[in-house]
């Protein structure tokens, strides 16, 4: 996405090259969504101050926020009650909730770890059905994989530590009590609260559904990551189809999208997951995500 100059928003680390910048008229049309008439007319007014971008840059963390709230994200535990409470508090248009998705500004790519079907608002569903935007993506991986993938990450193994949600801190402290790779996989597996223990059963609307696009993690690294070459370039170019961007070179796009030096890679490889799994461990995952394995097409 950002090969394609998206700006991006939702459950990353932010840097300089993935936060948004906005046009002054971007800029207004966000705080016409957060704020009343009369509050939205003080703003405009000051159009070129320091207190203009101010206003606006609280105006869009407003309307960022509330969709983190509509598309159903654990807000309260991963950031804190003030970033919920942050719209309630900043927003005077008391309709914000009910704005449409397509009012949000363009160029941005949305991305969270799980698209719970019962929890995202309503609305943004049918406002998907009915106009097929904005376009979907589903990435995943191997859930053996993703699971050896975050153990190493939430244990602090990742150059640049493991994040700011807020339940990483206590899953930190105790896959550091585990003494072997073993043992830190079979309490993962056995832990019903241990992070993305669900977000593979969460996600199967989406692996099912005719409209979204379908992306293995597997295709998108290519032979850096363990993967071939053509298999990343068809990748590329069933997200550049999907997302109206056809004119653009998959094959050179595709060059340069996997960065060893990603804060989160740990080694980024595929398959690493028979390295460190005992038999134990394998009949264990088998037992509980069997189904899950199947429905991916990993087993």
């Amino acid at each position: 996405m950002l090969e394609l100059d998206f700006r991006i928003v939702g459950a990353t680390r932010p840097s300089p090259r993935t936060i948004p910048t906005f046009s002054a008229e971007q800029r207004k049309h966000i705080a016409s969504l957060v704020h009343s008439p009369e509050t939205y007319e003080s703003i405009v007014a000051l159009e070129g101050s320091d207190e203009f971008t101010r206003r606006t840059d609280e105006a869009w963390a407003a309307l960022s926020w509330s969709w983190y709230r509509r598309f159903g994200q654990p807000v309260v535990n991963r950031y804190g009650q003030d970033r919920y409470d942050l719209v309630d508090i900043t927003a005077t248009n008391p309709r914000l909730g009910s704005t449409r998705f397509s009012d949000t500004p363009a160029g941005l790519c949305w991305i969270w770890h799980d698209l719970n079907i019962t929890t995202v608002d309503g609305s943004f569903v049918g406002e998907w059905c009915e106009t097929g935007e904005p376009p979907i993506i589903l990435n995943f991986r191997d859930p053996r994989d993703a699971l050896v993938s975050l153990i190493n990450f939430v244990e602090g193994k990742t150059p640049k530590g493991f994040g700011n949600f807020y339940e990483r801190r206590v899953f930190n402290s105790i896959l550091l009590t585990k003494p072997t790779m073993a043992e830190k996989i079979d309490y993962a597996l056995r832990d019903p609260y241990f992070l993305a223990r669900t977000e593979f059963e969460k996600s199967i609307w989406l692996l099912h559904h005719p409209a979204v696009c379908k992306v293995r993690y597997e295709d998108l690294v290519g032979p850096q990551g363990g993967g071939s070459k053509k298999q990343q370039i068809s990748a590329v170019e069933d997200v550049l189809r999907h997302v109206g961007a056809e004119d653009r070179d998959a094959e050179a796009i595709a060059d340069r999208i996997y960065n060893p030096d990603a804060w989160s890679f740990h080694k980024g490889k595929t398959g690493s997951w028979r390295e460190v799994f005992t038999r134990e461990n394998i009949a264990l995952f088998n037992d509980l995500y069997g189904d899950v394995l199947e429905q991916y097409g990993y087993e």
